[in-house]
C-alpha cells in the first residue's frame, strides 16, 4: 500500500524531535512483528502504539513495505550487536565462519516472521524499501567479516556471497515448508565444507 505522497522526509533532515517520532514508530512496528507475521501486521495499529496519527505515520514512510523494511533494518543491526558478542567461536577461520551463520540461522529460527519481510522486500515496488534493502548485504558482509582471517578481499567476498546465497536459499525453503530446519543447517555446513576443503587462497 503505497499513499501517493512525493516521498518521505529524509531521516538526515529531521529535528530531534522528529527522529524521535520516527523511532518510535519502528519500536512500535518491531514490537508488533515480534509478536505476529507481517500479513497480519496492520499499519494503522503501529500508528496507534506509537502514538501518532496514521497521516503522520505516512509523512515518514511511504508504504507499509518502506516501514518495514526499516524495522528488518534495525533487527539486523541489533543482529549485528548481539553476534559481535561474543566474538566468533572458533581456532579456524571455517569454525568461526560457522558459528556465525549457525548463530544468524538461529536468531532466523526464533523469529522466522523476519525473514518472511526480507522475502517480501526483495521485490518490492517502493523505491523507499528498495533502497533500504540494498543496504543489508553490506550489514550482513560487516555481521560474518570479523570471521574471516586478514582483510575481506575480493576471494573471501566470493566465499561470502556463495555462503550467503546458501543460507538464503535454505532458509526460503524453510519458510515454504519445504525443508526441514535441521537440512539448513546441514546444508551450510556442507557448502562450507566443500569451500574449505577445496580453497583457491582461503585460509
Amino acid at each position: 500500500m503505497t499513499t501517493g505522497v512525493s516521498g518521505p522526509v529524509d531521516p538526515a533532515l529531521l529535528r530531534r524531535d522528529q527522529r524521535e517520532r520516527r523511532s518510535r514508530i519502528v519500536r512500535a512496528a518491531l514490537r508488533s512483528l515480534a509478536n505476529s507475521d507481517y500479513e497480519r501486521v496492520k499499519v494503522s495499529d503501529v500508528a496507534r502504539d506509537a502514538g501518532v496519527a496514521l497521516g503522520t505515520l505516512y509523512r515518514y514512510f511511504t508504504s507499509k513495505e518502506h516501514l518495514f523494511a526499516a524495522v528488518f533494518l534495525e533487527w539486523q543491526e541489533g543482529l549485528k550487536r548481539k553476534l559481535a558478542k561474543p566474538a566468533p567461536a572458533g581456532d579456524s577461520e571455517r569454525e568461526r565462519v560457522r558459528d556465525v551463520l549457525h548463530r544468524t540461522l538461529r536468531a532466523f529460527q526464533l523469529q522466522p516472521q523476519f525473514y518472511r519481510v526480507l522475502v517480501v522486500l526483495q521485490t518490492t515496488g517502493d523505491p523507499y524499501a528498495a533502497e533500504i534493502f540494498q543496504s543489508l548485504d553490506k550489514i550482513f558482509a560487516e555481521i560474518v567479516s570479523p570471521a574471516f582471517e586478514g582483510p575481506f578481499d575480493e576471494d573471501r567476498k566470493a566465499v561470502f556471497h556463495v555462503l550467503q546465497a546458501v543460507l538464503d536459499q535454505g532458509l526460503r525453503s524453510w519458510i515454504m515448508g519445504r525443508l526441514a530446519i535441521g537440512d539448513v543447517y546441514a546444508r551450510v555446513d556442507e557448502a562450507i565444507r566443500l569451500i574449505y576443503d577445496h580453497p583457491p587462497r582461503v585460509s
